[in-house]
């Protein structure tokens, strides 16, 4: 937890680590700083990066299954098919995980001495040409679903059989540069520059196995974004604001159309947001959400989610620790927001809108784009811009236009 500090004169600058009298330590604390953040991201990260592989291996199973039926004998069965390209069957369209306690579907085997098992023992796991050679081993997944939602819903449940794995909750990224129109507002803390380092780690994890055949599960989530002034070496260089967002839920599969579309999951449930200081810099807010999850055959998918803001009593005096921090909060950071993304796995973009239905109230508009780097088949360059209100706690009441260049490990879908 960060704690407010008063700002130091310019004697006390440098003598925490010596950093101003060694600038070349500066240097070394900066790269530490960048692995420590790097690392947690691709923790988190680590989850989706096996899950990401369905999308990749996916047109590979299409191709072996196509073969295999066009070279199929008659009375084969499709099981028999499915089996001789090591194809899982997918989850049924009202589900969000697996069926079978947290485990994930097993591959289907035929019986053992079978010309079916011969077959499906000499090319499962492996990509077959054209002429039915075996040219290369792969890594098996589940149909890819054909939406964006569906696919991520079917890319997790490949992992929940696995104890240590973590599950992307939002977009996990890293921006080495991130720029404002203007320096940040923070109050008391001193020269801020307009140029730092902007990251956002971000998971989730079950609580509970799948509930009702896997039409349901408890999840725990957890977001950080950090605003850090990693350039800024007449300050040391301090992380200017950090939020933390720790959200508890329950995820449904209601398995219904509306307006043509698909409602792949409805969500509700309380998300704590705190910046972890004390006294002026204090911002914290307590919400119940509910969030809805649509997409149709294609890129294109959409988000909904209203929340209330949990009330709190004023406080008796300005100076007492107890009571609301923040009573504007809601007029700023809105009553909920609208998320509308294209995800065709090479060009992503995603936009999300914030406003507050109070008088006066404020809002907020982002735009994300990505696209795969060449360089790892789980990296993607990432671009951010901001316009608004509400982008950092500290900040809230301030607008905020600001445009980021960097990496993603994980996009929204």
């Amino acid at each position: 937890m960060m704690l407010a500090r008063p700002p130091r004169d310019d004697g006390e600058q440098g003598r925490d680590c010596g950093c101003e009298r060694h600038p070349r330590l500066r240097v070394v604390l900066w790269l530490l700083w960048l692995a420590v953040a790097l690392g947690l991201a691709l923790f988190a990260g680590h989850g989706f990066a096996r899950g990401t592989s369905a999308a990749a291996d996916a047109g590979a199973e299409e191709r072996c299954l196509l073969e295999a039926l066009r070279r199929a004998a008659p009375g084969t069965t499709a099981g028999a098919i499915r089996a001789r390209c090591g194809v899982a069957p997918g989850l049924a369209p009202d589900r969000i995980a697996p069926q079978d306690d947290g485990a994930a579907p097993k591959t289907h085997r035929p019986g053992p001495g079978t010309e079916a098992a011969a077959a499906a023992d000499a090319t499962e796991g492996a990509v077959a040409s054209a002429a039915g050679a075996l040219v290369a081993p792969v890594q098996r997944s589940r149909p890819v679903g054909d939406g964006p939602v569906r696919r991520r819903i079917e890319e997790e449940a490949v992992l929940w059989s696995e104890r240590f794995a973590l599950l992307p909750h939002r977009p996990n990224y890293l921006h080495p540069v991130s720029h404002t129109q203007a320096s940040p507002t923070t109050a008391g803390a001193g020269p801020v520059q307009r140029n730092e380092i902007k990251f956002q780690i971000s998971f989730k994890f079950p609580l509970t196995p799948p509930l009702f055949d896997g039409r349901a599960a408890l999840f725990f989530a957890y977001t950080g974004q950090s605003w850090w002034q990693a350039w800024n070496g007449q300050r040391s260089s301090p992380f200017r604001e950090y939020s933390h967002e720790p959200e508890v839920f329950v995820a449904w599969a209601p398995g219904r159309q509306v307006l043509g579309w698909d409602w792949r999951v409805a969500s509700a449930g309380f998300v704590h947001q705190s910046n972890g200081r004390s006294g002026d810099f204090s911002r914290s807010w307590n919400r119940l959400f509910a969030e809805v999850l649509l997409d149709r055959p294609g890129p294109w998918w959409i988000a909904i989610r209203p929340w209330w803001r949990i009330p709190e009593n004023a406080k008796p005096t300005p100076a007492s620790p107890d009571g609301d921090d923040n009573p504007l909060m809601t007029r700023y950071a809105g009553h909920g927001e609208v998320r509308v993304g294209y995800a065709d796995g090479v060009d992503n973009w995603t936009l999300t809108a914030r406003r507050s239905l109070s008088s006066g109230g404020k809002g907020a508009v982002q735009l994300d784009y990505s696209r795969p780097t060449g360089i790892s088949p789980h990296l993607r360059w990432h671009a951010q811009y901001f316009d608004g209100y509400a982008e950092s706690l500290i900040d809230y009441q301030a607008r905020v236009r600001r445009i980021g260049l960097g990496f993603m490990l994980n996009d929204w879908f």
